[in-house]
C-alpha cells in the first residue's frame, strides 16, 4: 500500500467539506474503506473514496439577515 493512497480523517473532512464524524460513520457503515496505521485510522483513497458523497442531514438552520441589501 502506497502512503499516497491514505488520507487522515481530518484532512478528508476539510477536502470534502463535511465533519470527521460523518467520515467515521461512513467508514463504520462500509461506505468508505479505512485501515489502522500505527494505532491511527486512515481512509483509503480508492474507488469508494472517489464516489463518496456525504449524506447531509440534521444541519443547523442558517440565520436570516434582516438587514436590507445596500443599493
Amino acid at each position: 500500500m502506497d502512503p499516497d493512497d491514505l488520507i487522515s480523517f481530518s484532512d478528508a473532512a476539510r477536502q470534502i467539506g463535511c465533519s470527521r464524524t460523518t467520515l467515521y460513520r461512513a467508514a463504520d457503515d462500509g461506505r468508505l474503506n479505512d485501515v489502522e496505521v500505527g494505532g491511527r485510522r486512515m481512509l483509503l483513497k480508492d474507488e469508494a473514496w472517489e464516489d463518496f458523497e456525504p449524506i447531509r442531514t440534521g444541519a443547523r438552520a442558517q440565520k436570516r439577515s434582516d438587514k436590507a441589501e445596500p443599493e
